[in-house]
């Protein structure tokens, strides 16, 4: 599951999985940490889906 840190700090240590989650920067997570992780709702989102890219110039310019 992809979950982003949202608190107060620029980063946080999460030593349980032994990642450094930067503020706004989605991570992967397995399903049953994050679901604990996001528990802590003012400190932590689900992930939303990357938007697909879209094309806004025209090739070969």
């Amino acid at each position: 599951m992809r979950i982003t840190y949202i608190g107060p700090f620029k980063a946080v240590d999460v030593p349980s999985l032994g990642i450094t989650a930067q503020h706004g920067t989605p991570i992967e997570v397995p399903d049953e940490p994050a679901a604990r992780l996001l528990e802590q709702s003012t400190i932590w989102a689900e992930a939303k889906a990357p938007k697909p890219a879209s094309k806004t110039a025209k090739e070969g310019d």
